[in-house]
């Protein structure tokens, strides 16, 4: 039997790492334990899951914010800003289930090669 705290800790663990093995040796449980965990408490999963992704969105944001702001002056590197966004608009967009890959390409050919791939 998992208590409450571990459940939650278990939980909000997943949600940023999106893998049980990570969780589990995070929290010191068993994959199986925090799949079971997580399967079994899917209101609880959805509420950590849009803390997150809300929280996220405010930090992104404010470093958005921050980020106009020290472009036109001397402060804060900008890749140091630059990292904090793209890491959290990573770990968001899996909270909500989006992908974080491009995985799109995009050719352009000129009217020759057009003409001659007929």
């Amino acid at each position: 039997m998992t208590d409450t705290k571990t459940k939650t800790k278990a939980i909000e663990s997943y949600v940023l790492t999106n893998s049980y093995n990570k969780t589990a040796k995070e929290i010191g449980i068993s994959d199986k334990t925090v799949k079971k965990i997580v399967e079994e408490n899917p209101k609880l999963y959805e509420q950590k899951k849009d803390e997150f992704v809300n929280k996220a969105s405010r930090i992104i944001d404010k470093a958005l914010e921050k980020l106009e702001k020290e472009l036109d002056k001397d402060g804060i590197p900008v890749n140091n800003l630059t990292t904090v966004i793209g890491t959290l608009y990573d770990k968001r967009a899996l909270a909500k289930g989006e992908s974080t890959n491009n995985d799109s390409i995009t050719i352009k050919m000129s009217d020759e090669l057009k003409e001659l791939s007929k």
